[in-house]
């Protein structure tokens, strides 16, 4: 087994659940984490040796992404770029060295605990927009808030789950 392959194998589980929290969809999911690692492995050549291999893999995902939701316009998607950036910011938490021992599956169960103790505006912001992958314009409407507004929920729930994950792991789980 050759050092790529051995860092695919490590960041795979991170990268799929990613991926899902980004597409709504594991097949699709499944699909993206195949297309990232074979332009990943193609670009190895321009990763910078103790740089962050996560965060760079997790950029070449959310390129991918970005371009999938654009060539599949006949899927209800979220489509605003800033939204999926935004979710990048909370799985970048998990890039802390004192948050590396936890599993992928852990993070997951304690991301979706962090989702469930959001409070009713920012909770009903996440679930229309990444649960149910209804754009955050058409959210705006169902929720009969402004675009700008539902921006800012989404912001501050990022921020939130951040925070919560932070606190939930450095204590050891999903609590």
């Amino acid at each position: 087994m050759d050092a790529f392959e051995i860092l695919a194998d490590q960041y795979r589980p991170m990268l799929l659940t990613y991926l899902r929290s980004l597409t709504g969809n594991a097949e699709v999911a499944e699909d993206l984490v195949q297309e990232t690692f074979v332009t990943a492995y193609e670009k190895m050549p321009t990763f910078h040796k103790g740089a962050d291999f996560g965060a760079w893999v997790r950029g070449i995902a959310r390129n991918k992404v970005l371009h999938d939701r654009r060539s599949r316009a006949r899927r209800r998607v979220v489509a605003d770029s800033r939204i999926v950036e935004g979710m990048e910011e909370v799985y970048a938490t998990f890039d802390a060295p004192r948050l590396a021992t936890a599993s992928w599956a852990e993070r997951l169960r304690v991301v979706l605990r962090c989702i469930e103790g959001l409070s009713g505006k920012l909770a009903r912001a996440v679930e229309y927009v990444y649960r149910r992958n209804i754009p955050p314009k058409q959210a705006a409407v169902a929720l009969d808030v402004s675009y700008d507004v539902v921006t800012k929920q989404l912001s501050r729930a990022r921020t939130l789950l951040r925070e919560c994950a932070k606190s939930r792991l450095a204590e050891g789980g999903a609590r």
